[in-house]
């Protein structure tokens, strides 16, 4: 474990951890939160997860974790880390035991949790890996289209819907069978990034952004009707799509909205459930994503230093953001660029500011 640097809070720096040559245990930590709950975060740049208390910020350690570590998940009482220039993923223990996955594909980045297996998205192998986090082991591999990115799951667990950026499709992959049974086209050179499905499961989202456009597509007749082993695009499947903002990324979909961001055009479209256009919110530097907290929607900005709600109000930040994980009516926010974690109250501003190693990206709670 090393400890470099220690959280800012009301301007005042506070102590820091003491070294140690390996990760805290569980008790450990605990004893050194009010709460109990630990913040760790995916530092890319630094090949490592960064552990902070998460009602004080107080910096308890790092753990390596392989080489452009960029999301974590948790499962089985273990934090899994996906590690993108790795052939593996890596789960830490609560007494920080570090115990390495292999996927046999290169690019490990999104996870996606089904049919008590996590399975995780491999950019650089054109698959999802399924692991068994209870034996810390790799259970098979599904081919799906080139570059896959974000996967989304629908409510009963029973399937997996993976983008692919090389292919433009959407890949339906049967969690139970580990094959992948239908794909959904979205369109000519499409690259899909963000995949969600409403909280229902009858409607499902792709962002194409290479052109600037968000499609509705039902989950049901594309898994219903994938002609031969997925390999044919299921007729049909497509319902709808949309012109938003240059350079979207990610989406949100909830029970009566869909909010896309579009980074270039400094915008937010915001839709209703079947893509009518509601309102294109404007002014915003380069949004990243969109939180409901308090019966209003805040915009993460990964060019300004402030939240953004879609009504007009503001939240300062000690820097852009560019992820953030919801922890209850607050944001636990990394700082890509500028190498900080921040814990922000939407409301009051930053509850806490710790420096981090370099390039925190996705995180967890524990």
């Amino acid at each position: 474990m090393t400890d470099e640097g220690g959280p800012v809070a009301d301007g005042d720096r506070a102590p820091d951890a003491a070294d140690d040559d390996r990760a805290p245990d569980a008790d450990a930590a605990r004893e050194r939160g009010r709460s109990g709950r630990i913040a760790a975060v995916a530092c890319e740049g630094a090949d490592a997860l960064a552990l902070f208390a998460l009602d004080t910020g107080e910096r308890l350690g790092t753990v390596p974790v392989g080489s452009h570590p960029v999301h974590a998940a948790t499962a089985a009482g273990r934090t899994i880390v996906a590690t993108m220039g790795e052939r593996a993923v890596t789960a830490v223990g609560p007494d920080g035991a570090v115990t390495r996955i292999e996927t046999g594909v290169l690019g490990p980045s999104h996870f996606a949790a089904a049919d008590g297996l996590l399975f995780v998205s491999c950019s650089a192998g054109d698959a999802l890996a399924a692991v068994d986090p209870v034996e810390s082991a790799l259970v098979g591999r599904v081919a799906v289209g080139g570059e896959p990115h974000e996967v989304a799951v629908d409510p009963a667990g029973e399937y997996l819907y993976a983008g692919s950026r090389r292919d433009g499709v959407v890949d339906v992959v049967d969690a139970a069978a580990r094959e992948r049974v239908a794909s959904v086209d979205v369109g000519e050179e499409a690259r899909v990034q963000g995949v969600a499905l409403s909280p229902d499961g009858r409607r499902g989202y792709a962002i194409d952004q290479r052109g600037a456009r968000v499609v509705a597509f039902d989950p049901a007749a594309a898994a219903d009707d994938g002609g031969d082993s997925g390999r044919d695009p299921a007729p049909d499947a497509v319902v709808r799509g949309a012109a938003v903002g240059d350079d979207p990324y990610d989406l949100v979909a909830t029970d009566d909205r869909v909010l896309v961001p579009g980074r270039e055009a400094g915008t937010v479209h915001e839709f209703g459930p079947n893509l009518a256009l509601t309102a294109v919110h404007e002014g915003f530097s380069r949004p990243v994503d969109a939180f409901r907290i308090g019966g209003d929607w805040w915009v993460l900005d990964a060019a300004d230093s402030q939240l953004r709600s879609l009504d007009g109000d503001a939240g300062a930040t000690p820097a852009p953001g560019l992820v953030a994980t919801r922890v209850g009516d607050r944001l636990l926010v990394s700082h890509y660029d500028d190498d900080l974690v921040s814990l922000v109250d939407v409301e009051t501003g930053p509850v806490w500011t710790a420096e981090s190693p370099a390039y925190p990206f996705g995180s967890v709670v524990i």
